[in-house]
């Protein structure tokens, strides 16, 4: 591409100002370098035209003969095309011939940018102009905008994701703001639609909310904007459920399936076939992302092959794929979602299919949980941590104490209790449990949610609530004669017992727990009441069954290549050797204990871990080591919704020894400083740290630890200083795929923040 002696064509100007998009605008450009056909393809409103506006201005200079806008939009017809093509480019021939064969005399011998926007409802008839484009114009080049490729042989695909916008999970604040585009858009359209409007700290965090709620698409963001004329960022917020109802005030100057979001969303519905719409229709049920297998089981009976509908939603931009390691998964925006919702409501198939979700899902997570107990626990505490938004709105959608509900609660016990989210779990659990209709169930799906209750109260130090649970559960399981749910609850006042101080009564209890439990079979439960009771053992000072009470537990975990409760009896063991003065023993086992844990979520079980590596530090003299461990440990706590104190005083008497050795042997303010430092650190960083031996001795020589390409890639991004929303948008992932993505690298160089990778990776690249 050359630059011109003059400038050309007939690009329109915008009366507004184009924000963002910098790194979109240079690898488009890049593809047009590498290929004469780039297909710009994304939902609509997403911003595929003003994005091609742009590019084409800042490339207009670098084409002799001009770029040239084709709009498509009022072509109905594909035969119509080549004509439309020849009168935005001013062509005068006034002769019978074909229209194609006009066009391509005139574009033999120019070095030209066409471009054709809007052509999903031309499509073949786009596709044969391009065709004879590239065949008989070598000099000129194409850049289409489309809901749908082309199909072409020669097509490069460009996925335009949305703007970037802010992390939901992360704390809001008005410099933090300023990086995300779709924050900046919705700042300079409120201005202009409100000329008094200023983004301060008493609106921030609701200018997020609503940049998040909308998904960063711009068509979106600009008409809520235009109703800040009456109303607040707040009452935006509080409308935004009916959002087709709300956002209908576009600009009167726009194509007019662009001055509403219904109008926008119908263009696309209508370009469906039957089959497609009825496929978009059903999955609207899904919260979040799904993939293929749950689209199959909740969507795929009439309408032809679900695989080859949702092939043809993914290629109409109706559906984003998510590229995960080792999967593919589907998500809709939410503006698509709640469209197709409607629609299945008007068809009177929303209950049946709200149905066969939920179904679809208690049958996966039971499945999961009669499987727990072998190797493919890190595989189902993933699946439930990657659909905890489907299981979510499973959850809500089922009557509220019902059975349904409680086999749920009861499901995913180890979610709640082995992956890290025992505050979800307390919530989820009192939520059915405290049902005004739920008081009226009298089942063993029932008990069953009221001990797995039990544990999560006791876990989290509620030492009342918890007794309460077990109350009900132990006079269902009499009345209804299930000996399982009374030997759960057997286990469990033991370990109410061992948790406020009381050894001997929680010595009685697991006795009698194990027994009963190993009848119903060496259940998840019995390892973990063998790990209690070799706790408790080893906190009243006798080692040695301690020790034979793990140790069994251990061969049957052994057996089964089971590894979470696995890490919780070497713990266990880890904490009997200490206790015993075995310092090196107790820290080879309390690594071996947080090796096998990092298979899950950073949890309770990291927490635990971490503190005992810190009392072993401390009784070693590793002071500084001894202070971050506990700083991590600290960090770990907050995150799982519990703290040390919930697991009785004898821990907590252990950590505050080592904090007290600690302020003996260090100065105060290095003490704070290694402290603020461990806590400071990312789940993966503590754990790395923690593991700092074994990392060393792995990543001793040479070489450095080898990353994927694609760690390779967002290690690149972040030497630059990008966030994660934007590396998401430059790699066309998602945020949560990139930050799965950075904690493993953080795992595998042993770090402990960005900043360490961005050095790493420019001292590698040097």
């Amino acid at each position: 591409m050359a630059k011109a002696r003059a400038r050309g064509g007939n690009v329109p100007f915008t009366a507004t100002s184009f924000v963002g998009r910098r790194q979109q605008r240079k690898e488009i450009r890049d593809r047009l370098s590498a290929g004469r056909l780039v297909s710009l393809i994304g939902p609509g409103g997403v911003g595929k035209t003003r994005l091609a506006l742009q590019f084409a201005d800042e490339m207009n200079h670098l084409f002799e003969n001009g770029v040239y806008f084709v709009e498509l939009a009022s072509v109905s017809d594909g035969g119509d095309v080549p004509a439309a093509v020849i009168h935005a480019l001013g062509i005068a021939d006034q002769s019978n011939r074909d229209a194609t064969a006009k066009l391509i005399d005139h574009l033999r011998d120019r070095e030209i940018l066409l471009i054709l926007d809007n052509c999903e409802h031309v499509l073949a008839g786009a596709a044969r102009v391009v065709h004879e484009v590239l065949r008989h114009a070598p000099a000129a080049r194409i850049l289409v905008t489309t809901r749908t490729s082309l199909t072409v042989t020669e097509e490069l695909l460009y996925p335009v994701p949305p703007l970037t916008v802010p992390d939901d999970a992360e704390p809001v604040s008005l410099e933090s703001l300023a990086q995300f585009e779709s924050i900046r858009l919705l700042q300079e359209r409120a201005v202009a639609a409100s000329p008094g409007f200023v983004l301060g700290e008493h609106n921030a965090a609701a200018a997020a909310r609503l940049c998040i709620q909308l998904e960063g698409i711009p068509l979106a963001i600009e008409l809520a904007v235009a109703r800040m004329r009456i109303l607040s960022l707040d009452q935006i917020l509080d409308r935004l459920s009916d959002r087709f109802g709300l956002l209908t005030t576009g600009s009167r100057s726009a194509a007019p399936r662009q001055q509403t979001l219904r109008s926008l969303v119908d263009w696309s519905f209508d370009l469906c076939t039957e089959a497609e719409r009825r496929l978009w229709a059903r999955l609207s049920v899904f919260a979040g992302s799904f993939d293929l297998t749950a689209a199959e089981g909740v969507c795929g009976d009439d309408g032809g092959p679900t695989l080859d509908l949702l092939s043809s939603l993914v290629n109409q931009s109706v559906l984003n794929v998510e590229h995960q390691e080792s999967s593919r998964r589907f998500r809709m925006l939410e503006t698509i979602r709640a469209y197709g919702a409607e629609v299945l409501e008007r068809t009177g198939d929303s209950a049946r299919f709200r149905v066969r979700h939920r179904q679809y899902f208690l049958d996966v997570v039971k499945d999961l949980e009669r499987s727990w107990s072998g190797p493919g626990q890190a595989a189902s505490a993933k699946w439930m941590r990657v659909e905890r938004e489907n299981l979510r709105a499973a959850f809500e959608t089922a009557a509220p104490g019902g059975n349904y509900q409680l086999d749920l609660v009861a499901g995913l016990r180890y979610r709640w209790y082995a992956d890290g989210y025992i505050a979800e779990g307390r919530s989820w659990a009192d939520e059915a449990l405290d049902a005004p209709e739920g008081d009226r169930v009298t089942s063993s799906a029932r008990a069953k949610a009221l001990w797995v209750a039990a544990r999560v109260g006791l876990l989290q130090g509620d030492q009342a609530a918890a007794a309460q649970r077990l109350d009900e559960c132990e006079a269902l399981a009499a009345r209804l004669h299930l000996a399982d749910a009374a030997a759960q609850c057997r286990g469990l006042r033991g370990l109410a017992a061992q948790l406020r101080g009381d050894l001997t009564e929680a010595e009685r209890h697991f006795e009698v727990a194990l027994r009963e439990l190993a009848d119903v079979g060496e259940t998840p439960e019995w390892l973990m009441a063998s790990f209690e009771y070799a706790v408790t053992l080893s906190l009243a000072g006798r080692s040695a069954d301690s020790m034979a009470v793990s140790t069994s537990a251990l061969t049957v975990c052994r057996r089964r290549d089971e590894r979470w409760a696995r890490s919780y009896l070497k713990w266990s063991q880890g904490l009997d050797q200490w206790l015993r003065g075995d310092c090196a023993a107790a820290q080879t086992t309390a690594v071996d204990a947080l090796r096998d844990h990092r298979d899950f979520n950073p949890s309770l079980g990291t927490a635990l871990m971490t503190e005992l590596l810190a009392w072993i530090a401390g009784s070693t003299g590793q002071c500084e080591r001894a202070a971050q461990l506990l700083g991590g440990a600290r960090s770990l706590w907050q995150r799982t919704g519990t703290e040390l104190v919930a697991f009785g005083s004898k821990l907590t008497g252990y950590h505050s020894a080592c904090l007290a050795r600690l302020e003996q042997t260090m100065p105060a303010r290095a003490l704070t400083t290694a402290i603020e430092t461990g806590a400071k650190r990312s789940p993966t960083g503590i754990i790395a740290y923690a593991l700092a031996e074994q990392i060393a001795e792995r990543t001793a020589g040479d070489e450095p630890p080898a990353l994927t390409s694609r760690q390779q890639e967002i290690a690149a991004l972040i030497s630059k200083g990008l966030t994660s929303p934007q590396i998401a948008a430059a790699l066309v992932i998602s945020a949560r795929t990139v930050e799965s993505h950075i904690d493993n690298i953080m795992t595998r160089l042993g770090f402990s923040s960005r900043s360490q990778i961005a050095s790493w990776y420019v001292a590698q690249s040097l």
